[in-house]
């Protein structure tokens, strides 16, 4: 059981967000969680869920105030690279003035800590050396990477001003059950839909582009750790690249697939190889990922047949 009473989550209808919920309330916390999108399921016991943007700054405070929470998981974003190019007032306008808004209504709510979920993916650019970590310079190519990195900023001298601690998981390319298929990122949900749909699979440029694959569960006991360990900016990946090619193989071989990807061109904003050195959150909060990439990725296909 885990040490916090009561927490607030915002993003929690959505992927990450909803699997954190539950391990919360499964541990025995009150949890409110704040979405502008209502859940996929009935909540679990033990928690409240609204239908509010995070760019609603009164609606956001008075939610707060009433939950009163320890911690608040901050995990609502555009997290779209693609719509960010095409929207950048948007994301910036979620990504940023958003997460203001939510800094502000925690520490008006007298909470302890706000755990401030970024990106590893997005925000370095194309390192020349990796795994990219705690010395990696911040060379965002997206207005996605951007904003998060200016959340970062921003949350970072309002918390030290407001006198509210702050956790910062910059997670790679995180998947697993209930990951949404719908949308232009999940690479690993998308695959596997369509595979067991036998439909097309597309792969955008060759196919040799390298992410660091870490899933849900692992990415959740690192949101907990944040919340309860050491005050700190940490990376929260497996420390290995795998090329999207290489998903696909696996994900072919899962499902029985046997067509050929199509390749697309590549998207703009997105960098050949990034993965992360996780001794950051090893060294701060005792984590490392303990799912491999083939039980992640066959616990993943197990349940899009049965429930995606």
């Amino acid at each position: 059981m885990s040490s916090i009473a009561r927490a607030v989550v915002t993003g929690s209808s959505g992927f990450v967000g909803s699997h954190l919920v539950a391990r919360l309330a499964a541990d025995g916390c009150a949890v409110t969680g704040i979405s502008n999108t209502p859940p996929r399921r009935e909540p679990p016991e033990g928690v409240t869920e609204h239908l509010v943007d995070i760019r609603d700054a009164d609606a956001i405070q008075e939610l707060v105030a009433d939950a009163r929470p320890d911690v608040v998981f901050h995990l609502a974003a555009q997290a779209s690279v693609p719509v960010s190019m095409r929207n950048p007032v948007a994301d910036i306008l979620v990504n940023v003035i958003g997460s203001v808004n939510v800094a502000q209504a925690a520490a008006a709510a007298g909470a302890r800590r706000l755990v401030f979920f970024s990106t590893g993916g997005a925000l370095f650019g194309q390192p020349e050396e990796l795994p990219a970590g705690e010395h990696t310079p911040v060379e965002p190519q997206s207005v996605y990477g951007a904003s998060k990195i200016a959340a970062e900023h921003e949350l970072g001298a309002l918390c030290r001003h407001l006198g509210l601690e702050l956790s910062v998981l910059r997670p790679g390319n995180i998947y697993g059950p209930g990951q949404d298929a719908a949308g232009e990122s999940g690479v690993v949900a998308i695959f596997a839909t369509r595979m067991l749909m036998g439909a097309p699979a597309r792969i955008f440029g060759d196919g040799s582009q390298q992410r660091d694959y870490v899933y849900v569960d692992d990415v959740v006991d690192a949101a907990i750790l944040a919340a309860t360990g050491e005050p700190a900016t940490c990376e929260v990946g497996s420390g290995v690249g795998t090329a999207t090619l290489d998903i696909f193989r696996h994900l072919a071989a899962l499902t029985g697939y046997a067509r050929e990807p199509v390749f697309a061109p590549e998207r703009p904003g997105d960098p050949q190889a990034v993965y992360l050195d996780p001794s950051r959150a090893r060294d701060r909060w005792g984590w490392e990922a303990s799912t491999s990439l083939e039980e992640g990725l066959a616990a993943t296909v197990e349940w899009f047949r049965a429930d995606g």
